[in-house]
């Protein structure tokens, strides 16, 4: 049988000629998004300067990449300002979840239009064969930014203009050029309150708007990435529970395991909790800012908590000076 007569191209054939695809447009495209339930969405196409060194790695991942689609899920501000972590880390698998159900739904509607996409995470699954340099497929903070969605901050979170930095992005590639693109905003919505820097415990966020990538890092991923290879050493080498729990106590044991079965396991957070951009959250910061800062800041700079340090740094005499609550350990 010739290709020509199969009966799978014929029906192709038929369908494409009953059925030609759809011109898609920037505004019908961001409808179908809001639709599928973001909060809000921006696009952006491939060859934008500002993004030009994650290309490589978004073609090598989906070589008909054209588009990339900035998504934004709210968190619920009461639980990301709440001093129970628990709490912020329930809203962090909770909103992941739901963008990944978004992007979900936007592959299929998009699938009906003739349009191919990926959807990375949101956070995990990375690439771990990568490690440890960029395991991401595509940094969703640079592509918002360039999608005109908000601006970054000193705290070097995405900062929308409504919802703050209160939010999970995610990004949705896909293999069709639209007839217009969003424009980076001609603004910051960060107010430059300095609340960042008065919680941030490792001292990774500083007033000059310099940030220590790795100090932030060895704290807040603690019991991920770095910190669980950190954990199994501990285990290995340990001769047995006594001198295990030398090195770790069982709360910090547990810690990991939750992170293993649950998700979450961010142990910070605490410069997303505290800032009052975003014109939803700005109004108690401007009219009560006392007891802004008793309620939502105070309670995070008090905690009782252990804070990671890098080891040989003046990092463990900064948060004992500056914290007295918390207690500084070697990563």
């Amino acid at each position: 049988m010739k290709l020509d007569d199969h009966p799978s191209v014929i029906a192709y054939r038929q369908r494409q000629q009953n059925n030609p695809p759809e011109t898609m447009t920037r505004q019908r495209l961001k409808e179908i998004v809001l639709e599928a339930g973001a909060d809000d969405v921006g696009v952006v196409e491939i060859d934008r300067p500002s993004l030009q060194d994650q290309k490589e790695a978004i073609i090598s991942a989906f070589p008909g990449a054209k588009t990339l689609v900035s998504i934004i899920i709210r968190m619920n501000p009461p639980q990301v300002q709440s001093s129970d972590r628990s709490l912020i880390d329930g809203e962090f698998i909770a909103v992941e979840e739901q963008a990944l159900a978004v992007s979900r739904k936007l592959a299929g509607q998009l699938r009906s239009y003739g349009i191919a996409c990926i959807t990375p995470s949101e956070g995990f699954p990375q690439d771990m064969a990568k490690w440890p340099g960029p395991m991401f497929t595509v940094s969703h903070k640079p592509v918002a930014q360039a999608a005109g969605l908000g601006k970054i901050g000193h705290h070097r979170l995405l900062i929308h203009p409504e919802f703050g930095s209160h939010l999970c992005l995610g990004t949705v590639i896909i293999d069709t050029a639209l007839n217009d693109y969003d424009q980076p905003l001609d603004y910051n919505p960060c107010i430059n309150c300095n609340l960042c820097v008065a919680t941030c415990p490792t001292g990774a966020i500083a007033p000059d708007g310099s940030f220590e990538f790795f100090k932030c890092l060895v704290h807040a991923y603690r019991d991920r990435l770095g910190g669980f290879l950190n954990w199994v050493e501990s285990l290995v080498k340990s001769q047995n529970m006594e001198e295990y729990r030398e090195k770790r106590s069982d709360s910090e044991t547990l810690a990991v395991w939750q992170s293993l079965t649950y998700g979450g396991g961010y142990r910070c957070g605490y410069c997303m909790s505290v800032c009052p951009a975003g014109l939803s959250l700005i109004g108690p910061y401007l009219d009560h800012r006392k007891e802004y800062i008793q309620r939502i800041v105070k309670p995070l700079q008090e905690r009782k908590e252990n804070v990671y340090v890098l080891p040989g740094q003046d990092s463990e005499t900064a948060v004992r000076k500056k914290f007295p609550n918390k207690m500084p350990k070697p990563a």
